[in-house]
């Protein structure tokens, strides 16, 4: 019988194998607009959403109370007490390592950081964390 965990990295492989074709399907579209002549005065922009999305509150990932608990102690514990914490401070978490560092954060809230990041659309930073737990998970056996 598979384990929770095993399940929730097939999910959480699932998900980031959605997001890509959509990301693919996305590019995909810029290309053939951007194939199509404008005239001078109109510009094609890229939106500013994802540089709004990690200035946000982690908040919006919609984090379990552990999870968000233990999130926004650190960066505070690091950043002042006033601090409110910002998806650019998850991102600045370039390793599993540095996860297993936080306290009162288990092996089912990684996952879940892992999962609504990638749901909120920073793939790679959410590749990078499942194949370093892949590996830590390989090795642990």
């Amino acid at each position: 019988m598979p384990t929770y965990k095993e399940m929730y990295l097939t999910l959480a492989r699932a998900q980031r194998d959605a997001v890509s074709i959509l990301q693919e399907a996305h590019q995909k579209a810029e290309e053939i607009l951007l194939s199509v002549e404008v005239s001078d005065h109109l510009h094609v922009l890229r939106p500013e959403s994802l540089q709004r999305e990690e200035e946000a509150n982690i908040h919006r990932l919609n984090l379990s109370a552990r999870t968000y608990n233990a999130l926004k102690r650190r960066f505070r514990e690091e950043r002042g007490h006033n601090h409110v914490p910002t998806i650019n401070d998850v991102l600045s978490l370039e390793s599993y390592q540095a996860l297993q560092a936080i306290r009162n954060l288990g092996e089912k809230s990684y996952l879940e950081l892992i999962a609504k990041m990638q749901e909120a659309g920073f793939t790679d930073w959410a590749e990078q964390m499942l194949s370093q737990l892949d590996r830590y998970l390989k090795n642990r056996k």
